[in-house]
């Protein structure tokens, strides 16, 4: 008797469990829209490079391979990421490093770390 109801509950009790690290490890996410100018990270975050004054650098920045960014019109940066599916809105995203722009996204919160996956944009 003892046998038959521990296996049940063996089971049940691996099913919960084998949950529980994933659950843990995902990330927060939501599909959102959100303006703002796209920024060189490397040069905002070492002295404030931003606005049009800053384009030709951010451009340059982002071509090189520098990680871009959003400073959305609330003030917020979000660091951009390139679906592994298309990686076409990403680079669309790179080419318009210094402009205004609007963001069709994925926001991402892991760790400390906010970040939008780029799947539309358009500059405003």
């Amino acid at each position: 008797m003892m046998r038959k109801i521990s296996i049940p509950l063996l089971l049940l009790l691996t099913s919960i469990t084998a949950d529980l690290p994933r659950a843990a490890t995902h990330a927060e996410s939501a599909r959102i829209k959100v303006t703002g100018e796209i920024l060189d990270m490397a040069c905002y975050l070492a002295h404030g490079g931003k606005g049009p004054g800053h384009r030709k650098c951010a451009l340059r920045c982002a071509e090189e391979g520098q990680p871009i960014g959003l400073l959305a019109d609330d003030g917020k940066v979000y660091l951009l990421m390139a679906d592994h599916a298309d990686l076409s809105p990403f680079e669309k995203a790179k080419k318009l490093a210094g402009s205004q722009v609007e963001i069709s996204a994925e926001l991402v919160k892991r760790d400390g770390f906010t970040a939008l996956t780029v799947y539309d944009i358009a500059k405003k």
